[in-house]
């Protein structure tokens, strides 16, 4: 979403065609240089009624360049319209404290999208085009795709693309082009591990970690799927059925019977020691820890404990 609004801004401020060097300039946020950002920022506009000075990755700034932008943020130039992108900014940020307090300034936060909300966008998205998708396949997306909309809206592309004419999406075309990355990626991983397919898992770990996956991203896989079977025995254990525990827990219907089938494989005991793991594997990667042996480590011992381990 970012990029798209970023674009937008562009072609608001300078119009369609615009050359970069002309009304419009763009520093890194890491590389921003004092003397060359004032001179982009204080210069008149040429072919447009203003300039546009982009800078990226803000967050990336250094001390003397936070300084730098802040106190020329303090006194701007009327006619240039700065735009700021980047990752998270923390609350003591000065740049983030003067865009939020100075009525001249526009600060706008950009969050992943929860499920429920990511389904109401992918409909929507897909509705724009003149799709119409129907609900399996929706829950399906929803629950594979990330929550961040501009890798969503690729995945979408793809989508689109191999529908063709056909203007109805079903299941079948959402496992054929969007499933097959991410099903035989985490989640087979997901799949293996808690069938007690030892090692089936340490195979598919060991291929996705030389393969360049985000070991945070596993981890978080790993941890949510404990979450959800310690949710889902407290729900069948309080005497609700299958069915219900399944919408509630919005397990995806062709994976009803793998999910409450692998649920009942582990006493609620070694659920809570996995998270235990897991809380322990995400320290120690966050704080240098080899990511082979971190993640290797925690996949064996939840392996372990599965009472059909092979």
């Amino acid at each position: 979403m970012l990029l798209r609004e970023s674009q937008a801004i562009r072609l608001l401020v300078l119009g369609e065609g615009a050359e970069e060097g002309f009304d419009g300039e763009s520093f890194q946020g890491g590389g921003t240089e004092r003397r060359r950002f004032l001179t982009a920022c204080r210069a008149f506009p040429f072919f447009s009624a203003k300039r546009l000075v982009h800078i990226k990755d803000v967050d990336q700034l250094n001390a003397s360049g936070r300084k730098t932008v802040n106190d020329y943020c303090k006194k701007p130039s009327q006619s240039t319209v700065l735009l700021m992108t980047g990752g998270t900014l923390p609350a003591n940020n000065l740049i983030r404290k003067t865009c939020e307090l100075d009525k001249i300034h526009w600060s706008v936060a950009y969050f992943p999208l929860e499920a429920n909300n990511l389904k109401v966008w992918l409909k929507n998205h897909l509705a724009q085009s003149g799709f119409e998708v129907e609900a399996d396949a929706l829950r399906f997306l929803a629950g594979r795709l990330d929550g961040d909309t501009l890798s969503a809206e690729a995945e979408m592309e793809k989508l689109m693309l191999f529908m063709g004419k056909q203007r109805q999406i079903g299941l079948d075309e959402c496992l054929a082009m969007v499933g097959e990355t991410r099903v035989h990626s985490g989640f087979g991983l997901m799949d293996a591990l808690f069938s007690g397919h030892v090692r089936e898992a340490m195979g598919i770990l060991d291929r996705l970690l030389a393969a360049g996956e985000d070991p945070l991203l596993l981890l978080g896989l790993l941890t949510s799927r404990l979450r959800r079977f310690i949710q889902a025995k407290t729900l069948l254990t309080a005497g609700e059925d299958q069915q219900t525990v399944a919408k509630k827990l919005n397990v995806f219907w062709k994976e009803n019977d793998a999910f409450f089938s692998q649920c009942r494989q582990f006493k609620e005991s070694y659920l809570a020691q996995g998270l235990l793991d897991c809380l322990e594997a995400d320290t120690s990667l966050k704080s240098g820890g080899e990511t082979d042996r971190v993640l290797a480590g925690l996949v064996m011992r939840i392996a372990m404990r599965h009472p059909k381990t092979y």
